[in-house]
């Protein structure tokens, strides 16, 4: 396990910068938070869980009910029945299922999403009651403490390194070293996106 500040490291040493006379701190800094966040977006790498209340309604933006961090959906499991809600409708489906869906109250049964801030959970409760579990990804937290090592699995740290490394040299127009930092950058983080991917659905296979 690495720590930010040896990434850091390990990032100058490719650089051939150790002395800090091209790239200032607060640029691999700003670039390390970009690619961070970018793993994040593309591999989904951490996923939490947090138990909210059903409501009146079947728009839900989650960020306003208090998940800070929240990404988007990974599933959500309905407490009242015990079931996890159907993903397979898209919101043009719901108009194929009634016209009327918007205003159709009845247990919850599925979810889906309408933009990066909303989720449709249908159909709603008139009188909520009752909880759900959300699973949801995260959004990359702001890199603060380079004491801390980062949220990503062990074995794929590198692909920090890679992306901040591609970054800071396409910026200063080397764009042939840049490539090929950024082609081991995308060919591990497709190994890594996948390999989160199966073990998110492993780990959900065993709530029933």
């Amino acid at each position: 396990m690495s720590t930010f500040a040896e990434i850091r490291t390990d990032i100058r040493e490719n650089l051939n910068d150790a002395g800090i006379t091209y790239y200032s701190a607060a640029d691999l800094v700003e670039s390390m938070e970009d690619g961070y966040a970018d793993i994040f977006f593309q591999s989904r790498c951490l996923i939490k869980k947090v138990i909210l209340s059903f409501i009146a309604g079947c728009y839900y933006d989650f960020k306003f009910l208090g998940v800070e961090d929240f990404m988007c959906v990974i599933a959500i499991f309905n407490n009242n029945t015990n079931r996890w809600l159907d993903d397979s409708v898209t919101l043009r489906g719901l108009d194929t299922i009634r016209n009327n869906w918007e205003t159709t109250q009845g247990q919850p049964q599925l979810w889906c999403p309408v933009s990066f801030e909303q989720n449709v959970i249908w159909p709603y409760l008139a009188s909520p009651t009752g909880t759900f579990d959300l699973y949801y990804a995260t959004t990359a937290p702001t890199i603060d403490d380079f004491t801390l090592t980062p949220s990503i699995a062990s074995d794929s740290q590198n692909l920090l390194e890679f992306y901040s490394t591609g970054d800071l040299l396409e910026q200063a127009e080397e764009l042939t070293k840049a490539n090929e930092y950024f082609k081991n950058y995308y060919n591990n983080l497709e190994e890594y996106s996948s390999r989160v991917k199966l073990l998110a659905r492993r780990d959900l296979l065993l709530k029933i």
